[in-house]
């Protein structure tokens, strides 16, 4: 079994450069996966390629045309599998093995357990040379909403929190300015949270957060920086009745609302015309029914969501068991009063694995999914 952690120290460098490239993507690439690819031959890099999404060339053949004739007797890094079948694209395997490569190395195996290993397999069977591992815990982190969802069969849900040490995510209201965001992180976090949307499809927050804040739901913290896509996110809330037509601060975005409240003509006009696109959905419990919302984002091809905003909305996702990563932010503050968990809405009871922890300047972030990072490790690099 290849151990994820451990590499040839000729080939970090241009797997770096390979999972660089997957990252630096102009939008992102889902449902896709991204995938990066350099060729190298005598030590020097003479092709690369990024797959840039669904039915556009995959990041090997792009490499391999960059090559040309150099890439015979080369050797190809690709951060993902080469894939040996047939989709909207013809399959990579034979390509690589059509253009002469004679080494292949491969950070991860494809995670779909019904391809898992069959790109590797049929290049080896032909006499090519075939490594796996070099880099994989950052290539799997790279695609580890395709990997860890499944594919998509619905949106992968990413929960983003911020408390404090005691549990609450802002002071009481009395204490608060209105006119102004609260922030219990520092600048250090709220700069990853923004690296972090570039990364997803949707932001989601609730009605009261867009009411209390104002956000932009944006990434704009990681303009300027090349190992994220360039595309920002879309920004919706959710607001079952449609109580709020103050306007949001994006010139596009999605209100989620129940059927009933959708069906309200004047309160439908001010959002459109402020820059909004009512979305019916269908409600449980004077609720919207979270599974129709997901619905409702997979129908726009949206199938990566970071969930933001408040307790409430925190704890309906948790509470229906559509959280697949969990991003808590803790500041090292006591606030000893303020907003904490719904009493009438408590998270429902979940298994999640700690993947790492991270601080971004005073604060603190742990990382957990619902599937074990380190165990699917090890199966995509067996």
């Amino acid at each position: 079994m290849a151990d994820p952690f451990a590499s040839d120290t000729r080939d970090e460098a241009p797997m770096a450069e390979a999972l660089a490239l997957a990252r630096a993507t102009a939008r992102r690439t889902w449902p896709n996966p991204p995938v990066g690819a350099v060729v190298v031959r005598d030590g020097e890099v003479v092709g690369r390629g990024a797959h840039a999404g669904a039915g556009s060339p995959h990041a090997e053949p792009l490499a391999l045309a960059d090559a040309g004739a150099a890439a015979r007797g080369a050797t190809l890094y690709v951060t993902l599998e080469p894939c040996n079948h047939q989709g909207r694209t013809p399959p990579c395997a034979a390509a690589v093995y059509e253009a002469g490569i004679a080494r292949v190395v491969v950070a991860m195996r494809d995670p779909n357990p019904q391809v898992t290993g069959g790109g590797c397999r049929w290049l080896r069977d032909r006499g090519l040379a075939v490594d796996v591992g070099v880099g994989a815990a950052e290539a799997l982190e790279l695609v580890w909403p395709f990997a860890a969802g499944g594919g998509f069969p619905r949106p992968w849900i990413e929960l983003k929190t911020a408390t404090t040490l005691d549990g609450r995510f802002a002071p009481p209201d009395t204490t608060r300015d209105a006119a102004a965001p609260f922030f219990l992180t520092g600048p250090d976090a709220r700069r990853d949270v923004h690296r972090r949307r570039r990364r997803v499809d949707v932001v989601l927050v609730g009605e009261g957060t867009v009411r209390a804040d104002r956000p932009r739901l944006d990434g704009r913290g990681a303009a300027g920086q090349n190992d994220v896509p360039q595309a920002e996110p879309l920004a919706a809330y959710c607001d079952t009745d449609l109580s709020w037509t103050g306007g949001f601060a994006r010139e596009t975005y999605l209100v989620l609302a129940g059927e009933q409240a959708a069906a309200d003509a004047a309160r439908v006009a001010a959002i459109t015309a402020d820059g909004g696109k009512v979305v019916a959905c269908r409600t449980s419990d004077g609720r919207l029914d979270l599974p129709d919302v997901l619905r409702k984002f997979a129908a726009r091809d949206l199938v990566t969501v970071m969930v933001e905003g408040g307790p409430r909305l925190a704890a309906s996702f948790l509470g229906a068991g559509l959280v697949d990563r969990w991003l808590r932010y803790e500041a090292p503050r006591v606030l000893g009063a303020g907003i904490g968990w719904p009493a009438d809405l408590a998270p429902g009871a979940e298994d999640f694995h700690v993947t790492r922890i991270e601080r971004h300047g005073d604060d603190l972030l742990t990382i957990l999914d619902r599937r074990d990072f380190r165990s699917l490790l090890t199966e995509v690099t067996a």
